[in-house]
C-alpha cells in the first residue's frame, strides 16, 4: 500500500477519534473549566494560588455541626461520624474557596438572591430584635384595628331532606319536616343522615362556607329572624336551620391576640428596617440602566 494512502488513512482516522472525543461532556465539560481559568489570570493577574491555605474549624462550629446532627438524626453523632461531617465541612470550605477564586460565584442568580438576603438579613437583626412593649402593641393594634377586627360568628342546628332519599319531594317533605319543627318537634328524630355535622358551634361566615357552600353562608348570615327557618339547598339536600347563638363582630382585646400582634410589629420593624437600609445603600452608588431597542 502506498506510503501517500495510509498516510491519509491514518489522519482520517485520528480526525474520527478527536471528533467522538469532543462529544465527551466530560472533555467538554473540562475544556470551559479551562477556558475560564485562563480567562481569570489574564483578568486578576494570576490571583489564584494553588497552595495550601490555612482552614481554621473552630470548637463552636463543631458542635454545630454536632447539634444540626442531633436536630436531623434524633441522636448525637458517634465520634467517627462527627469525623466524616467535620471533614465534610472541611471539603465544602475548600470547593467555596476555590469556586470563588475561579469567579465561579459571578452572575450566578441563585448566589446573589443567597448573598443579597443574608445582607438584608443581618440588616433586620441588627435593629428589629427588641420586644414590644404593651404600649407599642396596643398603639399597632389602634393604627390597624380593620385588619384584627373579629368578625362576626353563628352557631346552629341543621334538620335535613335528603336530595338522595326523598329525590322531587325532597322541597315538600322538607316544608312537612319544618312545620313539624315550628309546633316544637323533637329535631334529633327529624331529617336524613348527613354527613354535615347536625350542630355547628360559632363559625365565621368563612367556615360556614367551607362546609355548607357560599350560597347557603350568604343566605344564614343575612336571616335575622329568630326560630327554624328554611329550607337553604345545598347539593345534599334542604336544610332547616336553628339559629343558636350569634355574636357580632367586634373590635379584639390585645390581650386576645397579643401573639400575632407581636409577629406582625415585630415583621413590620424588619421590614421597615431592611428599606432604610438599602435606601442608605442606594445613595452609595449611581445606577445606569442602558435600556435595549424594544
Amino acid at each position: 500500500m502506498p506510503n501517500d494512502a495510509v498516510s491519509e488513512r491514518a489522519a482520517r482516522g485520528a480526525n474520527n477519534l478527536f471528533t467522538r472525543a469532543m462529544r465527551e461532556p466530560l472533555l467538554q465539560f473540562l475544556g470551559i473549566a479551562v477556558v475560564l481559568f485562563a480567562a481569570n489570570q489574564l483578568m486578576h493577574g494570576g490571583s489564584v494560588q494553588f497552595s495550601n491555605e490555612l482552614i481554621t474549624i473552630s470548637q463552636g462550629r463543631v458542635q454545630q455541626i454536632a447539634e444540626s446532627y442531633r436536630l436531623l438524626a434524633g441522636r448525637m453523632p458517634s465520634r467517627a461520624e462527627l469525623q466524616a461531617l467535620v471533614n465534610d465541612f472541611a471539603d465544602e470550605e475548600i470547593a467555596y474557596r476555590e469556586a470563588i477564586a475561579l469567579g465561579l460565584d459571578a452572575d450566578d442568580t441563585i448566589v446573589r438572591r443567597r448573598m443579597r438576603q443574608k445582607l438584608e438579613f443581618l440588616a433586620e437583626e441588627a435593629e428589629a430584635s427588641e420586644e414590644p412593649t404593651d404600649e407599642q402593641l396596643a398603639g399597632w393594634l389602634a393604627d390597624h384595628a380593620a385588619d384584627y377586627r373579629l368578625p362576626e360568628r353563628i352557631s346552629f342546628r341543621q334538620v335535613m331532606a335528603s336530595a338522595d332519599v326523598r329525590g322531587k319531594r325532597m322541597n315538600e317533605e322538607a316544608a312537612a319536616l319544618l312545620n313539624q319543627l315550628r309546633s316544637g318537634a323533637d329535631a334529633s328524630r327529624l331529617g336524613d343522615p348527613s354527613m354535615l355535622p347536625a350542630t355547628l358551634p360559632p363559625t365565621t361566615q368563612r367556615g360556614v362556607a367551607a362546609s355548607f357552600g357560599e350560597t347557603f353562608a350568604d343566605a344564614l348570615f343575612a336571616h335575622a329572624g329568630e326560630g327554624w327557618f328554611g329550607p337553604l339547598v345545598t347539593p345534599l339536600g334542604a336544610h332547616l336551620i336553628l339559629v343558636l347563638t350569634r355574636e357580632p363582630a367586634r373590635a379584639p382585646e390585645l390581650a386576645d391576640i397579643r401573639g400575632k400582634l407581636r409577629s406582625d410589629w415585630i415583621e413590620a420593624r424588619r421590614r421597615q428596617q431592611r428599606e432604610q437600609f438599602l435606601a442608605r445603600l442606594r445613595q452609595r452608588y449611581s445606577v445606569t440602566v442602558e435600556w435595549p431597542e424594544m
